[in-house]
């Protein structure tokens, strides 16, 4: 090595002196003042809040997901707003579209850009099974599962010519059948004389869902 690489690798002179001048609660040379004493601040933090902390802090992630989305989903029960139903469905919706995102995307490690689709098929088939469309209204408690039936299958349909791909070739195989999914159901309309998906505009009337003789009201 060089007497130049020397020069660039060796520590500015001082340097070890100025990080250690007032002992271990001194900033760090080179790393902002709040991130060098972030961990100092977490461990001498005491009293009430302190305890609150520790105690917090052992309870698992999923546990306070649980926690929220039961309170989301108690929301509807509790207001008659019509508006504070709505956030709450969303909400919920979304955070369940996110942690299936997350299984394939982060845990999976599966590029899947058609994954949306398939909560577009338990919505229409639990539209189909319980509304007006063919006037035909099965229990909730026989819908759902049905439907979970039915979007099993769907996946495994899918999953069977791409059960071998990854990266941007599994990408391709998952939005082509996004793009299947989104011109059926919005032609649906008239097949053969008939009206399946009643096109862009949806199923309208689909039951309310109903458990031991609990009703939960539209979000209008």
């Amino acid at each position: 090595m060089s007497d130049y690489d020397d020069e660039l690798t060796r520590p500015l002179e001082g340097a070890a002196e100025a990080s250690a001048a007032e002992g271990p609660t001194s900033p760090q040379v080179g790393r902002d003042e709040w991130v060098a004493r972030h961990g100092e601040r977490r461990t001498r933090r005491g009293g009430v809040l302190g305890t609150i902390e520790q105690r917090l802090a052992v309870v698992p992630w999923w546990a306070w997901l649980a926690l929220f989305v039961a309170v989301i989903c108690a929301l509807p029960g509790v207001f008659e707003s019509g508006y504070v139903r709505r956030v709450a469905f969303d909400t919920v919706v979304f955070m369940l579209l996110a942690l299936g995102l997350n299984i394939v995307v982060g845990w999976g490690g599966l590029l899947d850009l058609g994954y949306v689709a398939f909560f577009g098929v338990g919505a229409y088939a639990y539209a189909l099974l319980s509304s007006d469309q063919f006037d035909i209204h099965l229990p909730t408690i026989v819908t759902i599962p049905l439907v979970a039936v039915i979007g099993g299958i769907v996946g495994w349909l899918v999953g069977l010519p791409s059960r071998r791909l990854t990266g941007d070739y599994l990408a391709i195989v998952t939005l082509f059948f996004f793009q299947v999914f989104l011109t059926f159901t919005n032609n649906g309309d008239n097949i053969r004389g008939h009206s399946l998906t009643n096109g862009p505009n949806g199923i309208l009337n689909v039951d309310e869902f109903e458990f031991f003789g609990w009703t939960l009201p539209r979000a209008t």
